[in-house]
């Protein structure tokens, strides 16, 4: 996995964890700005699970 990538996204991911923190408390959980903002999360995060099992998959065994 590229490294470079994969502290990207990872540095966004946290990015949309913050802000998801302090839009469910600024209008609840229920609010539809904090729905879309979990969904953004989501995506990000299906996404960095992708680009590791894609590395992870093209790894030769070494034995």
């Amino acid at each position: 996995m590229n490294r470079t990538k994969s502290k990207y996204i990872k540095h966004r991911i946290e990015e949309e964890r913050q802000q998801l923190g302090v839009l469910a408390e600024q209008y609840g959980l229920q609010d539809m700005r904090v729905l879309r903002q979990s969904m953004e999360l989501d995506r990000l995060i299906n996404h960095y699970n992708e680009v590791r099992y894609d590395y992870m998959r093209r790894k030769v065994p070494i034995a």
